[in-house]
């Protein structure tokens, strides 16, 4: 049997990176998908490679910072296949600015789209994981959280409030026999690094900064973290909850 044979699944952020790698991940083992992605175009293409190597999946287009849109992410998950069982709050975006240069406006939408989504995404389906006492949910958080990195103060706060909510619903969803957890993930091989890397004044000095501070020699891939993510949302995790699960290649040992 595979690891989430029947289950629906919500990823959040589904279009690229570790979100398309999560929900083809989830596919593979049984889960039906609803990707929510803000940028058109590339969650339907991930959903049509689920399709076409046998799975299922939808993909709605969805800013999940506003809750109109969450409500259709939502109701397409629920018209469709009639569950929640897993949501997958990974949908973010990174801010590499001075904070006394950030706008208020920057501000916001770096909480909006990393923090606020998982609250407004986790708010609406709580009441339907409650009802069917039963669910997982899993928040792409950061090491960002433990450590500091210049000119990420924005980026950090969110991830930190991240772990902040993951716990206090840990609490809450225990009785309803929900579970809540995260990935803290290290520096990962996605196209926002690839962004951040053509944004350097040194791109090279950067990539190489990477390797650095990464113990094990490489960098983590999209995979590395869906398989965690998979581990989180699955069974074999039954007595995990309100806990991060650091994915970093070393990083924090140091």
């Amino acid at each position: 049997m595979k690891r989430l044979d029947g289950r629906v699944a919500i990823v959040t952020g589904g279009g690229a990176g570790i979100g398309a790698a999560t929900a083809e991940l989830f596919a593979e083992e049984g889960a039906r998908v609803v990707l929510a992605e803000w940028t058109p175009g590339s969650g339907e293409a991930v959903a049509a490679r689920i399709v076409a190597a046998g799975g299922q999946a939808v993909a709605v287009q969805a800013d999940v910072s506003r809750s109109a849109d969450v409500a259709r992410v939502v109701e397409a998950a629920m018209s469709r296949w009639g569950a929640v069982d897993v949501l997958v709050n990974n949908a973010g975006v990174e801010l590499k600015c001075p904070l006394d240069e950030t706008a208020e406006e920057e501000w916001d939408r770096v909480l909006a789209v990393n923090l606020k989504s998982a609250f407004l995404m986790s708010k609406a389906v709580m009441p339907i994981m409650k009802v069917q006492r039963r669910g997982t949910v899993v928040m792409n958080s950061s090491v960002g959280n433990y450590i500091a990195a210049v000119n990420s103060s924005a980026y950090g706060a969110s991830k930190a409030g991240m772990l902040a909510l993951v716990r206090g619903m840990a609490l809450e969803m225990a009785p309803y026999g929900v579970r809540v957890n995260a990935v803290c993930p290290g520096v990962i091989d996605t196209p926002m690094n690839e962004r951040n890397l053509r944004r350097a004044a040194d791109p090279e000095a950067m990539r190489r900064s990477w390797y650095e501070v990464t113990p094990l020699g490489y960098l983590g891939t999209p995979r590395d973290v869906a398989y965690a993510m998979l581990f989180l949302a699955g069974d074999e995790s039954r007595f995990i909850t309100g806990t991060p699960l650091v994915i970093d290649g070393g990083r924090l040992i140091q």
